[in-house]
């Protein structure tokens, strides 16, 4: 256990941010050509796709074994 304390110690800020970020989601409103979109997004702003509603995005990205969240 100390040893674990003493390497999160080390880590650098940009490390940290990255940690765990793997299986976190966003979902965001989206105005495309016109119409209303909820995109999809991994932590680190990469869109992984959208959906014609909210409720759906997030159901999409949690079945991908992502903790997702809605953002506005």
């Amino acid at each position: 256990m100390q040893y674990q304390e003493a390497t999160l110690r080390q880590i650098s800020p940009a490390a940290l941010a990255v940690l765990g970020s793997m299986d976190t989601a966003y979902v965001r409103k989206v105005q495309e050509e016109g119409e209303t979109i909820y995109a999809i997004y991994s932590a680190d702003g990469q869109r992984l796709g959208e959906e014609d509603s909210a409720e759906v995005a997030l159901v999409i990205a949690r079945q991908n074994d992502l903790e997702a969240f809605l953002v506005s």
